[in-house]
């Protein structure tokens, strides 16, 4: 297990005023990447607005979840320890094996629930017009499922290789109580938060098909109206003439 030997040196703070406003910064920036994300999606499946809001709202909560239980876990839990660098393990650990293990089970819902009689218990599926239901049941279903993934790999964390890791990465740190707290909760997290709200937007939302899509029609008189428009506008190549044949024999 985790040992206490950092006790007299509680270099960060996780809860106060500072590092609260870093971590609204945090979340503000890294799923406004979703909103850039969805512009590259193919325009034949781009999500609706209203999909795609009930999409990342989904996730949003769940991230919150994560994050205020690992809060908890590094604040109030050890208390004796740095919670920065605890805080730190918490999250490598989730975008690690946590996701591997939210993947499975988003995976085995979708294989169970494929002859359901409630598709709109499928995440990314909310009827049409959506449904606050639908979002509400798969909300439920996946902070389930976030619940599972942080019971499974919480006794990670109390693995002994993290404090001398800790001590390695965060040793030199003590004593810069901000510096320490804008590298765990806005630098480090920025990249890997990037990370994770973009695979686990791919793993939430619907799997498109071009004929589903209410933008394949759209798209397709799109690309229909481009072909037309570049045979109209090609000069014609025109064919030499008889006499002109005859005149150059």
């Amino acid at each position: 297990m985790m040992d206490e030997d950092d006790s007299s040196q509680q270099v960060c703070s996780l809860t106060d005023t500072f590092s609260v406003i870093i971590q609204f910064v945090l979340a503000a920036v890294a799923f406004s990447v979703l909103v850039l994300k969805r512009y590259w999606e193919p325009r034949y499946s781009r999500r609706p607005l209203l999909v795609f809001g009930l999409d990342v709202s989904k996730q949003a909560v769940g991230a919150g979840f994560i994050h205020f239980f690992n809060v908890a876990v590094s604040q109030l839990l050890f208390k004796k320890q740095d919670p920065c660098s605890l805080y730190f393990v918490n999250m490598f650990i989730d975008t690690t094996v946590g996701l591997l293990i939210l993947y499975g089970l988003i995976t085995l819902t979708r294989y169970l629930l494929r002859n359901s009689e409630f598709p709109w218990l499928n995440s990314g599926e909310y009827g049409t017009p959506p449904q606050a239901k639908a979002w509400l049941a798969q909300t439920g279903m996946y902070l389930m499922m976030m619940v599972i993934q942080k019971l499974s790999v919480a006794p990670l964390v109390l693995l002994p290789f993290w404090t001398s890791f800790r001590k390695l990465v965060f040793g030199p740190l003590q004593g810069h109580e901000k510096l320490e707290v804008i590298i765990v909760m806005l630098i480090i997290p920025f990249f890997v938060n990037v990370f994770m709200f973009w695979v686990q937007d791919n793993i939430l939302m619907k799997k498109p098909k071009r004929e589903d899509s209410p933008n394949f029609e759209s798209g397709l008189n799109l690309l229909q109206a481009e072909e037309v428009t570049r045979l109209v506008s090609k000069p014609p190549q025109t064919q030499p003439s008889n006499s002109n044949n005859l005149e150059s024999k």
